[in-house]
């Protein structure tokens, strides 16, 4: 399952597979700040998850050998507080090539890059909420991106460059992104990109940036 992508970059979901990323051009853009949309997210049950009720159960089943059970239970009780937390990027990262899935990647090395070569970018979401439709959850993400110099100076800025939604009969915790940055005629030096994450679904927002250097 592939998702659709705009400039400037390629991202890839969970377990979707990345398309190649457009380039950017450097220009002089103010920074802008833009609120998460406020969007209500539907309800997931008739009524909140009791986390440590979901535990206790956990815990019964398992003593009676219900495995199956035990495990439900457990899922529920960390569904229950997926929803509760704030949207939290766990893991950020350069990676040398595309992950083949949550948590199947290979770290980069270096964060230094040569003039022109992209910057493949593994990072690992928690916290997303779900809209309920009937027996299907969905997400909505999108994504923003900031480029400046080392010293807070803005290059470039694009909000939504990419808008992610997923539908799944499970409430799917195993989020990834997988973001290819290429960014064209940026001279040797230092520089932070800066991905924000908004998730519509949940109403909750999260950013995380890293910092790279261009060398020639």
């Amino acid at each position: 399952m592939r998702s659709p992508v705009s400039i400037p970059a390629a991202l890839v979901l969970a377990l979707l597979v990345a398309v190649p990323a457009a380039e950017a051009q450097t220009q002089q853009v103010p920074p802008t700040q833009q609120a998460p949309d406020r969007v209500a997210p539907a309800p997931l049950g008739p009524t909140p998850t009791d986390i440590s009720a979901e535990v206790r159960r956990a815990q019964e089943a398992a003593a009676a050998g219900r495995a199956v059970e035990a495990l439900d239970a457990l899922d529920e009780a960390a569904i229950a507080i997926a929803e509760r937390m704030p949207l939290t990027i766990r893991r950020a990262t350069f990676v040398a090539e595309e992950p083949q899935g949550y948590g199947v990647f290979n770290p980069r090395d270096s964060t230094s890059f040569e003039i022109g070569q992209p910057l493949l970018v593994y990072a690992e979401l928690a916290g997303q909420g779900w809209r309920r439709s009937g027996d299907i959850f969905r997400t909505d993400l999108v994504l923003d991106f900031e480029l400046r110099r080392a010293d807070g100076q803005s290059l470039v800025a694009q909000q939504a460059f990419n808008t992610i939604a997923t539908a799944s009969r499970r409430r799917n915790r195993e989020f990834f992104l997988y973001v290819t940055y290429s960014f064209s005629g940026l001279e040797p030096g230092d520089y932070v990109v800066r991905t924000t994450v908004r998730d519509r679904a949940g109403n909750k927002q999260t950013a995380f940036d890293l910092s790279f250097a261009v060398r020639r």
